[in-house]
């Protein structure tokens, strides 16, 4: 289920610091955006792209962390909808994971699931948590890409089989999901710098595994060993992270 299109990837000059459907401080107000705020990160982000040297990955996480995106607090306003979908998705599958009856409330009866194949589960849950916006798209395919990576995809889906780490897990890959497919989305032009399809896919895949990494630590930190969470506090601290992740990239330097 992984990959991403590169027809999915765009990014321009007048786009603003934060999508008006994506804001979660929507009555906030907004930085201007500096003057090429993309250059400098989709420059790095080319020479990664040419050569595969990590050094330019890391300094193209720095400028997309200060500049591209305006640093964290600007940032972390980008992914309101994912906040609230991954908060959402807790509760979907904890539920599941027990009696199924706040899952039944969205409709997605745990008897209807069990024994489906896994991307029939996942149309199910991103029919029941996807906005109605133009992040419904991005939601669904984090939600696929989550759940086929934690998850066998080749198995049935087993409710039995959603234990805390592993909806812990799955809560993780969304979020990384979502920063993945904002940075791909950013590089623009960049990408007409990998010699062949081959380049390109190897350095998405180095992208999204430098993600998972600090997103795991960071997200680990606030579950630590914690259960039966409610939706509003894991949408705050996927919040929290985001800042989190952000923090460390803005020291990623030249």
């Amino acid at each position: 289920m992984m990959g991403t299109s590169a027809s999915a990837k765009g990014g321009g000059k007048d786009q603003p610091m934060v999508p008006p459907w994506a804001d979660d401080q929507p009555g906030a107000a907004l930085p201007k955006g500096p003057e090429k705020r993309f250059q400098s990160f989709r420059t790095a982000f080319g020479k990664h792209l040419r050569t595969g040297e990590e050094r330019y990955l890391r300094r193209a996480l720095g400028h997309y962390a200060r500049t591209t995106t305006g640093g964290n607090s600007v940032a972390a306003r980008r992914f309101g909808n994912f906040y609230a979908a991954s908060g959402e998705l807790y509760s979907v599958l904890s539920s599941l994971a027990g009696t199924g009856s706040d899952a039944a409330e969205r409709g997605l009866a745990k008897e209807s699931l069990t024994g489906q194949a896994l991307d029939v589960v996942c149309q199910r849950l991103a029919d029941a948590l996807a906005p109605t916006n133009a992040d419904a798209d991005p939601i669904r395919e984090a939600i696929n890409e989550a759940m086929a990576e934690v998850l066998d995809e080749n198995e049935l889906f087993d409710p039995q089989r959603l234990d805390e780490t592993t909806i812990h897990r799955i809560i993780a890959e969304f979020l990384s999901q979502a920063i993945f497919q904002d940075i791909t989305r950013e590089a623009g032009n960049s990408w007409n710098n990998a010699s062949d399809p081959a380049r390109a896919a190897r350095a998405e895949q180095d992208l999204l595994e430098l993600i998972r990494v600090i997103v795991d630590d960071k997200l680990g930190s606030h579950f630590n060993g914690r259960s039966g969470l409610s939706a509003s506090a894991v949408k705050q601290f996927t919040r929290r992270v985001v800042i989190e992740v952000w923090q460390d990239w803005e020291g990623y330097g030249d």
